[in-house]
């Protein structure tokens, strides 16, 4: 046993004097310039360190470690003036083999030793012992009853360590290593971490993963800690962890992932998903359509940064807009080129999916098909500068560049350099349906040290009120546009659901990447679909199916009766007049409804000038919900009912909704439906108008060719 230990964790063991001080420099420079903690220690400072408890990542605990450990060895002057002997290697040893932990409650060998194998240690076969030698770099994660394939990994690395260092023979490695292909544990299942108390924690799955990725982010936040220290810490310290998961509901959203119906027929296309609720509170996470293999895997739902393509207009420009009273919920923006933006003068920029513009489009129906022309203008008008400050002081995007923040590609049309997380751009969303409230999604309730004080807490926390509540209302108004509208994006899939719905989709250049963001009364979720490695995806409508089939087993498994969004009562809904934008008058001819802040309601348009000053008439109206030529203006009905933490209720077996073969073979982002004609009555003017042109299909976004200033980057990988 001593040879294995010595073997993997500390092989200059009776050569150094207490301090191995080629490793201790390589693990100090980690500490200096912040690229990992721990490492270089000694089995001498590593009893130091179980005996003291102290698990600090500094200098000043490395320094004061050293001079103990050297001490411990070597002797030192008491303040008596006494000479103190050192303990000799064989004592030093023996107690790092008594008090070091083999995990969950096996201190010592002999411990690890009856637990796992039944025996005592002295009867221990050389594949035995180098498993138990293995488990210290992380007692959980080596844990034999919990990862038993892990755990055998580690020992592998512990005998190919044993057989380079001859303290055992190659004969003898070949045989441990056989024993290791049939090795059994016969302890009993140790407890493990306490992930709820009213919950089974043992499954290990997406949501775990990204708990454990969470609690090392924020302790690195609150205690300055290391990566690397901040995972030892979970393994190793005895914390105990209050996760927010629904068991059951995880479970279940997994399963709809790996279920055939649910998915491409390509096997390679990959998907990232994550649900949460208006608090915060993560209600489930999907990282990839695979069957897990491990723990701790990529998760395309957290870690993969990619280009968001139109999923990122409602949260950069047409929020900051609202935000910054430059539009309201009709006014008439610009879709033609922006002049002087590309160097080669024949050239237009932003192009529309199209190839055409029509001159001017209202912000609900440019939301609705998503161009991008006026995105771009409007992203012009308030600057890309504010609408990064917005994504990343507000809604928290952590890898935005200097670059993207003065180009119009990046903030209006999402051709970010480095891209954003399905994650972020959820949890972005959020406000739209909570009354403007940026809450930081968690994955766990608190957290307790094994002296039981918590040291994290997620009970209190209160989200920041980013955006006010009636903006927060228009822009949900807007957002039902693409998933309602005769031109909707999203329309013809999202009206299937029984079920108010707001969303946005989003489709990178060269149909690398498709999102789809959106909410319901009970969760705002988000779903990617595309390749790890970025490549013309064929299926341009998985993720909009893929969305809506979740929703549907939500809603068929789980009662949502008490939810409903979070609204201003004091917008107001009037009706407007498309071609200037402003209240209808008695001499607009095309009307449609719209939703205002009172401070910002829009005057009553005169007709003629006004169509004039303002713009012209759209080519392609919407219909009017409430068709009127004398402008009312009327609160807004919508209830306000904060939504509450997620129910764990039994759900109740359902039929998913089956796939769509559905495939445009423009690609894109492309209307399910076949536009309508408007409802609205048209009064005979005096001068007749030219009749508008027919609707068209919807766009895909289209970012600019490449521009030394605007031009996005490549499409970012993983």
């Amino acid at each position: 046993m001593e040879d294995a230990q010595i073997a993997i964790e500390d092989k200059r063991f009776f050569e150094h004097s207490g301090v191995d001080w080629k490793s201790t420099a390589s693990a100090v420079l980690k500490l200096f310039t912040h690229t990992g903690g721990g490492g270089g220690s000694t089995l001498t400072q590593q009893l130091i360190k179980n005996l003291t408890n102290e698990n600090q990542v500094s200098i000043l605990r490395k320094v004061k470690e050293i001079f103990t450990a050297l001490n411990l060895e070597n002797g030192y002057t008491a303040e008596d003036g006494e000479r103190k002997p050192g303990y000799s290697k064989d004592e030093i040893l023996e107690a790092y083999l008594n008090v070091v932990n083999y995990g969950g409650q096996c201190q010592g060998v002999e411990a690890a030793a009856n637990c796992y194998f039944d025996k005592s240690i002295g009867e221990c076969s050389i594949a035995e012992c180098a498993l138990i030698a293995g488990i210290t770099q992380n007692p959980y994660q080596f844990n034999p009853l919990i990862f038993p394939e892990e755990s055998k990994g580690r020992a592998k690395t512990v005998l190919g360590e044993m057989v380079d260092q001859e303290k055992i023979t190659q004969g003898e490695y070949d045989a441990a290593m056989a024993e290791l292909q049939t090795m059994k544990f016969v302890g009993a299942e140790l407890e493990t971490t306490d992930v709820d108390e009213n919950q089974d924690a043992e499954k290990w799955n997406w949501y775990i993963d990204t708990m454990f990725e969470d609690i090392a982010a924020d302790l690195m936040e609150k205690y300055g800690w290391a990566y690397d220290y901040a995972v030892d810490q979970i393994y190793n310290s005895g914390l105990e962890i209050h996760c927010a998961m629904n068991l059951k509901m995880q479970t279940d959203i997994e399963n709809f992932f790996l279920g055939s119906e649910s998915m491409p027929e390509d096997p390679n296309t990959e998907i990232g998903f994550f649900m949460m609720d208006y608090s915060g509170k993560v209600m489930a996470v999907v990282g990839s359509r695979n069957q897990r293999t491990g723990i701790r895997l990529w998760n395309n739902a957290t870690q993969s940064y990619r280009q968001t393509g139109s999923a990122i207009k409602p949260i950069s420009a047409y929020s900051v807009g609202l935000n910054t009273d430059a539009i309201t919920y009709g006014k008439v923006l610009k879709d033609e080129p922006i002049p002087n933006i590309l160097d080669d003068p024949t050239e237009q920029w932003p192009a529309n999916f199209s190839l055409e513009y029509e001159g001017t489009m209202n912000v609900d129906h440019a939301i609705e098909v998503s161009q991008n022309a006026p995105a771009a203008w409007l992203c012009q008008e308030v600057t890309p500068e504010a609408c990064f400050d917005w994504l990343t002081n507000k809604l928290h995007f952590q890898k935005l560049t200097e670059e993207d923040s003065h180009s119009l590609a990046a903030m209006a049309l999402g051709g970010l350099s480095e891209g954003a997380t399905v994650r972020e751009m959820t949890a972005a969303f959020q406000i739209f349906g909570n009354g403007g409230y940026y809450n930081k999604p968690y994955t766990y309730n608190y957290i307790k040290d094994h002296d039981g004080n918590v040291i994290l807490d997620n009970r209190e926390k209160q989200g920041e009120q980013v955006m006010t509540a009636d903006n927060a209302t228009v822009m949900n108004k807007l957002l039902h546009r693409p998933t309602e509208g005769p031109n909707g994006t999203a329309t013809g899939i999202m009206q299937e659901l029984p079920v108010d719905v707001f969303g946005k989709t989003g489709t990178t250049d060269d149909m690398y990447d498709y999102w789809f963001i959106g909410g319901t009364p009970f969760c705002v979720a988000g779903i990617w679909n595309g390749y790890p490695n970025p490549d013309y995806l064929e299926d341009s409508t998985i993720h909009k199916y893929t969305w809506r089939a979740v929703m549907q087993y939500m809603l068929d498994n789980y009662d949502w009766s008490d939810y409903s969004y979070n609204l201003s009562d004091d917008v107001v809904q009037a009706t407007f007049c498309r071609s200037s934008g402003l209240l209808a008058g008695g001499s607009c001819y095309d009307t449609a409804t719209g939703w205002y802040t009172p401070n910002n309601v829009p005057r009553t348009c005169n007709g003629g000038s006004d169509h004039i000053a303002y713009g012209k008439k759209p080519s392609s109206p919407s219909p009017s919900p409430s068709p009127s030529i004398t402008p009312s203006i009327e609160p807004s009905v919508t209830p306000s009912v904060t939504p509450s933490v997620t129910p764990s209720l039994t759900p109740t077996p359902s039929e998913l909704p089956p796939d769509s073969s559905d495939d445009p073979s423009s690609g894109g982002e492309s209307s399910e439906v076949e536009p309508t004609p408007s409802d609205n009555p048209t009064p005979t003017p005096s001068v007749e108008p030219e009749p508008p042109p027919p609707p068209t299909e919807e766009p895909t976004p289209t970012l600019p060719p490449d521009n030394s200033t605007v031009a996005p980057p490549e499409p970012a990988g993983e």
